[in-house]
Formats: structure tokens, C-alpha cells, sequence
């Protein structure tokens, strides 16, 4: 019966919860259907989902904003209705956010977004306790506790929710399609997991005065994870004794050793401040361990500072630089501090992130002012620029082409427009004519070529007289089943035509994109095809089947193979 009971209390206050955070449920069901939508439209092979994934990535971000906001109003203006102070700045930031920051979905939008959860999530840790600070970490530990017992809930519900489906497909040959594992997954976490987790976030009147330290958190950080941090500092030690000897600076990988354990290390005195009073193993470590770290940190600095004078500040370069600067002043304060106000920690967080992600200081910002600098001292240095213009090379270094291309490669991956004396419209074929030289990139194969293939959307129409049925498919497509006929696209490019369970047509369509690509490579302008270049005809005594290549990605890596990472086609089908 206390079992039960126990399992009781865990899902008791879903509903409070609604109540409570009306406005974060509401977002979090609409974040849902979004994300169903979308992907129903790509199962139908239609892909002009952009205000889609803009609106879902929105709907997140004021989900989250919505749950401080409302923390906001229960510390600050508990007599004012909550329902405006919370809805109103959400909706604001979420219509700025859509307008200025979700136009274009490349690395950059992408890195920005994550930055921007990341400080939403990060909020929730203290926007409660911003005026009364008293227990702190006690709050902290009872929010991860609740997270906590959140995933594990929802992954046991989502796995007997997944059990159940396989074993109905497997008893009853029921064919569930794949996708509704999908759309659990997506319910739980946010119908479920969402409840759940408001239900376990603290309330303003929770003093935790006579809240218990955990006895297994107290074993885990005083008598392992601290054992574990000061071995590791001797190993660093060792290495930073080394360096001295030998005069031979670290290597890259260093910063991000040296980095995360900083990380670990300021976040185990967080947790262990509520018992310095009381454990000696905790003091020695709150005194010492801030002091011995400075010297660790200022090899890293000085290993990520080489980085950077030779390869220029990267947005990842950036954020380990950043955070370091995070971790020094945390540990400068843990030593001027005798008596610590940890909800510095996670505030003064936020603000670092806020500076990464947005404005002119920005790791975006910042990382295209450095590249671009580099950029124009290359070309300089070897002759490549006129009177504002790129002019092709004749002696060119192997290191200075590498460098060269890698910064081609690092705006691609971002933003084109951004990088300075190329056309916005500049393809991965001009690189030759452009430069003087072949592409080499510091990683990948260098014989790879990679082909993309689209389409000419602008021909809106095509002949369909004589065909009895029309399908979309794309490579994440299991299948498509239309009345008695179900059309599959398995390992890329092998085709099935099935009709009343009969199979009537099975077709690898590899050789024929091939001899498509073979044939009208060199006539294709930025990978663009018209519609009759791109038709495969395929008959025999029960079907004709005309295929036509909306779009293709491949790469190809040694004589004719291809290796496909995409492709979507349509097919027209007339039965005999």
C-alpha cells in the first residue's frame, strides 16, 4: 500500500499544474501539432515546411521563457494577473524571435536556437529565488530531483507504450507505421513529461529550512566525485610540469579537458555548500581546490590563445574561451567570498550565454569579423586580391590553400553572404575558377566529389494524361499505400510496386540516376535539371511507371559508386 501510495503522490498535481502554468502546458500541446504536421507533410513528400519548423522552434522557446515569467509573477507581483505578465512578454519574444532570428535554417540559426533554450532552461533554476536566496542549493537539488523522477517516468511509460506496438505488429501483422512511435515519444515528453515537471517545480512559499541534505548525494560528491577531481588535477599538473620541461605548448583537445572539469569542479561546491559547516572534506575543498585550478586555467588559456593566433576565433573557439573567463570569475569569487551567494553561478551563467548568443559581441558575430580577417590577409599575402576582387592564384601553398578552403567551407555551412569579396550565389563548382586551385579541406577524403541535384520548381506543370495514379517519395519514406497499391523506396534507390498484395514491378534505380548525372553534369547550372533531363521510364507486362527526380544528394567516393544521403522523387503510374 505505501508503494502505491508513493506512485500516487508522484502523479498527483498534473492537473494543478495546467492550472499553475497555463500558458507553458498550452505551448507545450501546441509544440506537438506543429511537430506532427511537419512531419506528416514530409511523409508526403512535401517539404516546403519552413513556417512550420519556424513556429515549432518559437512555440519552444515561449514555452520555456513562459515558466520563468511565471516564477516572475509569484515572487515579484503576486496580486497581478498572471495570466497577462506571462503570455504577453512570451508572445513578444516569440513573434521578435519568428521575425529576426528563423528566416534562414543554417549552422549559425541553428547554434543560436540551442543558445537560446539554453539559457531558458538555465533560468528556470533561479528565476523563483531571485529575492528570497536563502537554501539555495536545496532548491536547485529539489528542481533535478524532479527532472529527474520526470525521465524516469515518461521513458517507462514511453517504452510499454513502444512494447505494445511491436508486439501488436509482431502478433497480428497490424503494420502500425513507424511514425506513431514518433508521435508517443512526442506526447509523453510533452503532454506527460511536461505536467509532470511543472508539477515537481517548487512553489515561493517552500522555505526548505528544514530540508535533509541528501545522505547519497553527500556520499557521491565527498568520497568519489571529489577523490575523482583531485586525481585528475595531478594528472593536469604532471602534464602543465611537462610543458615547462619541454617547452611544447598543448594541443587543442587540452582546452576542453582542462574546460568541462573546471565545469564539474565549480559545480560540486555549489552542491556541497550547504554542508561546509559540517564536513570537513567539504571545506578543504572549497579553500583549496579554487586556488590550485588558476594555474590549470592559465595553461588553457594559453593552449586555446595559440589556437586562435593561428586559426582564428571559431564560434567553438569562442564559447571555450567565454566559458573559461565563466569558470575563472566563479573560482575568484569562491575565494573572495568567505560567505557564498551561489545563485551568482547560474545568473552571471545567463548573462555569459545572452552575450554568446545575441549582439555585436555575439560568438556569430565575433567568429565572422575573425574568419573574414583571416580570409582577406590569405589572399593578400598571396596576390589573390585586386582592387576589391578574388583573382585566381599561381603560387599558392598547400597550407595557405587548406586554410583558404576551410574558411569557404566554414561559411557554407553558415552563411555565404557573410564572407567578404565572394557572390552570394558562389557554388562548391567555382572554386576552382575562383582560386586557381582544387578544394582541400583539412578533413575528409580528397577525392570525394559531392553531387546535388534539384529539379526546375519554376516548370509548374507536367504531363499526367494516361497515368492512373501519382506518389511522392523520399528516402525516409517506408511506404505509400494509395487505395490497393503501395509503392516502397527501400535502401535509397531500390523501388517496389505492390497491387492487391501482388508485386508487380521491383526496380534498383541507381544505374539510371547515374547515367542522368553522366549525362547532364557538365549542362546543369548550380545543380539545377529541367523536368524532361530528369525522367526515368520504367514498363513491363503489368506497369508503366514514369519517375522523375524532384531532388538528390550524393557523393561519390571511388570510380561510379554513389553513395545517396538524399533523395525525393514522384511517380507516375499506369496500370495495364
Amino acid at each position: 500500500m505505501k508503494l502505491i501510495e508513493k506512485i500516487r503522490g508522484q502523479f498527483s498535481g498534473l492537473g494543478d499544474s495546467f492550472l499553475r502554468f497555463p500558458v507553458t502546458a498550452i505551448l507545450s500541446f501546441t509544440l506537438i501539432g506543429l511537430l506532427i504536421v511537419q512531419n506528416e507533410r514530409n511523409i508526403q513528400g512535401i517539404y516546403e515546411t519552413e513556417t512550420l519548423r519556424r513556429l515549432a522552434m518559437v512555440t519552444a522557446i515561449g514555452m520555456l521563457l513562459s515558466i520563468s515569467l511565471k516564477h516572475l509573477q509569484e515572487r515579484f507581483w503576486p496580486d497581478k494577473p498572471a495570466l497577462l505578465i506571462t503570455a504577453l512578454p512570451a508572445l513578444a519574444v516569440m513573434v521578435l524571435y519568428y521575425l529576426f532570428y528563423t528566416e534562414e535554417m543554417n549552422m549559425t540559426s541553428a547554434m543560436r536556437f540551442v543558445g537560446t533554450l539554453l539559457i531558458l532552461i538555465i533560468a528556470i533554476f533561479y528565476t523563483l529565488k531571485l529575492k528570497h536566496k536563502e537554501n539555495y542549493e536545496h532548491y536547485v537539488v529539489r528542481v533535478f530531483n524532479g527532472l529527474f523522477i520526470t525521465i524516469l517516468y515518461s521513458g517507462v511509460l514511453y517504452f510499454g507504450i513502444s512494447a505494445i506496438i511491436f508486439t501488436i505488429n509482431a502478433l497480428f501483422d497490424a503494420e502500425i507505421d513507424g511514425k506513431w512511435f514518433f508521435y508517443f515519444f512526442l506526447m509523453v515528453t510533452f503532454v506527460f513529461g511536461a505536467l509532470m515537471f511543472l508539477s515537481k517545480l517548487p512553489r515561493k512559499e517552500e522555505t526548505f529550512e528544514e530540508h535533509l541534505y541528501s545522505k547519497a548525494l553527500k556520499v557521491l560528491l565527498l568520497y568519489i566525485v571529489i577523490p575523482l577531481i583531485t586525481i585528475y588535477t595531478g594528472i593536469l599538473y604532471v602534464y602543465f610540469i611537462k610543458i615547462l620541461v619541454t617547452q611544447e605548448w598543448p594541443r587543442g583537445l587540452v582546452s576542453n579537458l582542462v574546460l568541462w572539469y573546471s565545469v564539474v569542479s565549480a559545480a560540486v561546491i555549489f552542491f556541497i555548500t550547504p554542508i561546509l559547516h559540517e564536513n570537513q572534506v567539504a571545506r578543504l575543498f572549497r579553500t583549496w581546490f579554487p586556488r590550485i585550478l588558476l594555474p590549470i586555467l592559465a595553461m588553457m588559456f594559453v593552449s586555446i590563445g595559440k589556437r586562435i593566433s593561428q586559426y582564428g576565433v571559431t564560434e567553438n573557439r569562442y564559447l571555450v574561451v567565454l566559458l573559461g573567463i565563466w569558470v575563472l570569475a566563479a573560482m575568484l569569487y569562491f575565494i573572495i567570498r568567505k560567505e557564498l551567494n551561489n545563485i551568482f553561478l547560474p545568473v552571471s551563467l545567463s548573462v555569459f550565454a545572452l552575450i554568446a548568443v545575441f549582439g555585436p559581441l555575439s560568438a556569430f558575430s565575433v567568429s565572422d569579423f575573425s574568419q573574414n580577417q583571416r580570409f582577406t590577409a590569405l589572399l593578400e599575402k598571396n596576390s589573390m586580391l585586386v582592387s576589391g576582387e578574388v583573382v585566381p592564384g599561381t603560387e599558392v601553398s598547400e597550407e595557405d590553400r587548406k586554410n583558404i578552403s576551410s574558411i569557404v567551407s566554414y561559411y557554407e555551412s553558415r552563411d555565404m553572404d557573410k564572407i567578404s569579396y565572394l557572390d552570394d550565389d558562389f557554388e562548391y563548382s567555382d572554386f576552382e575558377r575562383t582560386f586557381g586551385f582544387q578544394r582541400e579541406d583539412y578533413y575528409g577524403s580528397p577525392d570525394m566529389e559531392y553531387i546535388n541535384l534539384f529539379t526546375d520548381q519554376n516548370e509548374s506543370a507536367s504531363e499526367v494524361s494516361g497515368f492512373d495514379y501519382l506518389f511522392m517519395l523520399n528516402n525516409y519514406t517506408e511506404s505509400v499505400t494509395f487505395q490497393e497499391m503501395k509503392v516502397e523506396l527501400n535502401d535509397m534507390t531500390s523501388l517496389k510496386i505492390t497491387l492487391k498484395d501482388e508485386l508487380i514491378l521491383e526496380e534498383n534505380l541507381n544505374d539510371e540516376i547515374l547515367a542522368i548525372i553522366e549525362e547532364h553534369q557538365g549542362q546543369m547550372e548550380k545543380g539545377m535539371l529541367s523536368q524532361e533531363d530528369a525522367i526515368i521510364l520504367l514498363e513491363n507486362e503489368k506497369i508503366s511507371v514514369k519517375v522523375m527526380l524532384l531532388e538528390l544528394s550524393a557523393r561519390r567516393e571511388s570510380g561510379d559508386e554513389l553513395k545517396f544521403d538524399h533523395l525525393r522523387i514522384s511517380l507516375l503510374i499506369d496500370v495495364k
